[in-house]
């Protein structure tokens, strides 16, 4: 699947590199080639080709239970898993190579963003990369970074969200200020300020809002026996009544008071809601309908409060541009309009950006970033103390690492001011 063309100045030499994700819903691998102009926070950056691939149902399920603790696993079995979930990255990569038509040995560098397995030992958090960076480079010859949490992690930052930055070099304007919203199942929401000035990215915020698809569809399964994993279009929540005592009592929970930063390695779990709606509906004899029309309404004002209460007051949203599985809700999309009018509403596939294209293509804008020795990191996002250069660095093919080694000897690293330092 090939994605539409955007712009890019051709005023500097254009570099090519590939992006790798894989979702903590651990079903899908994701690809994407970007072709980047200029360096660091002034890049611009075009995404050229798009690849989807699900994984066995094999591995999906032995890599969902992994990545939720659910599993003890011997080295065996954990190498087994690692090779072929390399395997795979490295089919994606090479079928992207070959359906775009750019040779693996025109390809710069390749960012690899897997869940991994994430853990906290006396309350500071660790996180264990499931790629096999070396496997992945001797089967492409493309020079491999993954591993991208760690740097954070090191300086007393939460590990992510590390995608904001990329974000807004894919998706800024130099004019408009843009609110991603992403309605998977957490709800997340990234400010974009106008590319207006050479500080703008220091005006950049991302955060967890609260629970967003996951309850849904959690209440969707329960409702349908299990025959309807989402709810299409929002239909059977329209069926239901918004129960005020419930919504106020979800909206009172903690996870609505939180100050940035403000995320969770594997999302705001749902359980807690979906345990106090079944009770409080059980005594008041409420449907699942009922619950499911609430939940809606829930993700609505939630993104609607974090929209007013968080976000600076001088710089104005103009536009929301939703991603994630979410965008398909149409009660859900009328509910967030009703509460914040004025502002524009916009799918990210209007801008030429595939919903399915955004994780992989931030991926290899991480990796981009480490070859131009640029931090990929917001203090003000993750917590870190200092931002830093993230990923670690695997050779591919002696070709691609020559190459590789021009491009770092011309690269003038970011300083970082020995105020931010200290």
């Amino acid at each position: 699947m090939l994605s539409r063309r955007r712009d890019v100045s051709h005023a500097d030499p254009s570099r090519t590199a590939i992006g790798v994700s894989i979702a903590s819903s651990c079903q899908m691998v994701r690809a994407a080639l970007i072709e980047s102009t200029g360096g660091g926070f002034r890049a611009r950056a075009a995404i050229r080709a798009v690849g989807l691939a699900s994984l066995s149902d094999s591995l999906a399920a032995r890599l969902r239970r992994l990545v939720a603790g659910k599993c003890d696993v011997s080295v065996e079995s954990l190498g087994q898993l690692r090779a072929e979930l390399a395997d795979m990255e490295v089919e994606s990569i090479q079928k992207l190579s070959a359906e775009s038509g750019m040779p693996p040995g025109k390809i710069l560098v390749a960012g690899i963003d897997d869940p991994g397995l994430w853990s906290a030992v006396d309350g500071i958090p660790y996180y264990v990369s499931l790629s096999d960076p070396a496997r992945i480079a001797e089967s492409c010859g493309v020079s491999v970074v993954d591993g991208f949490p760690n740097r954070d992690l090191a300086q007393g930052g939460r590990g992510g969200p590390l995608y904001a930055l990329p974000q807004w070099i894919l998706l800024k304007d130099p004019r408009e200020n843009r609110l991603l919203v992403d309605l998977g199942r957490t709800t997340r929401m990234t400010l974009l300020p106008a590319d207006a000035s050479t500080s703008a990215s220091s005006r950049i915020m991302s955060f967890d809002v609260g629970p967003g698809t996951w309850l849904l569809d959690e209440l969707i399964g329960k409702l349908t026996g299990g025959r309807h994993r989402f709810d299409p279009g929002g239909r059977f929540a329209v069926q239901g009544r918004r129960r005020e005592t419930l919504l106020d009592h979800w909206l009172a929970d903690s996870t609505f008071n939180r100050t940035s930063p403000q995320w969770h390695a594997r999302g705001v779990r749902p359980e807690r809601f979906l345990n106090d709606g079944v009770r409080m509906a059980v005594e008041a004899d409420w449907s699942i309908q009922d619950l499911l029309c609430t939940a809606t309404h829930l993700v609505a004002e939630s993104i609607a409060r974090a929209t007013r209460e968080r976000l600076p007051d001088d710089v104005p949203i103009h536009r929301i541009l939703i991603h994630g599985g979410g965008r398909h809700n149409g009660m859900l999309l009328a509910e967030i309009t009703v509460r914040l009018p004025g502002i524009a509403l916009s799918p990210m596939s209007e801008l030429g950006i595939a919903d399915e294209a955004l994780s992989p293509a931030c991926a290899a804008l991480l990796a981009l970033f480490h070859l131009d020795q640029v931090p990929g990191n917001l203090s003000g996002v993750t917590g870190a103390a200092v931002p830093r250069v993230l990923g670690r660095l695997t050779p591919g093919s002696p070709q691609n690492w020559q190459r590789l080694m021009h491009h770092l000897a011309r690269v003038q690293p970011t300083v970082v001011p020995l105020r931010s330092a200290m």
